[in-house]
């Protein structure tokens, strides 16, 4: 299966809910990381953009899910990283990268 497919699959589940959400109880989470653990590495930025995009709302977390997502998304590296969030939705993966993109920036 390629990215683009697996992506496809995983906006047909939806977006991570917040554990705090009655919604997670139901959430398929074997299925959306079974399809996520067969992404292929490095992603593209659209690939990233599209992954970033199915985050848990900001200020949320769900079940650590999000620090697994974070972790692939960075893999499109701290160049494309701005871009990434210039086309993202406001969620809770952006917010942590944005906070490790700024930390890093004031690093170097």
């Amino acid at each position: 299966m390629t990215n683009e497919q697996i992506l496809t699959e995983l906006y047909k589940i939806g977006k991570l809910p917040s554990d705090r959400d009655a919604a997670s109880d139901d959430f398929p989470f074997n299925k959306f990381m079974e399809l996520f653990q067969q992404l292929n590495k490095p992603l593209t930025e659209s690939e990233a953009i599209k992954l970033i995009n199915l985050s848990p709302p900001i200020d949320t977390g769900c079940y650590g899910a999000e620090w697994t997502l974070l972790h692939l998304i960075e893999t499109v590296g701290v160049d494309a990283l701005k871009n990434v969030l210039n086309n993202s939705d406001e969620n809770e993966i952006k917010r942590m990268i944005q906070v490790r993109l700024d930390n890093y920036n004031q690093n170097i």
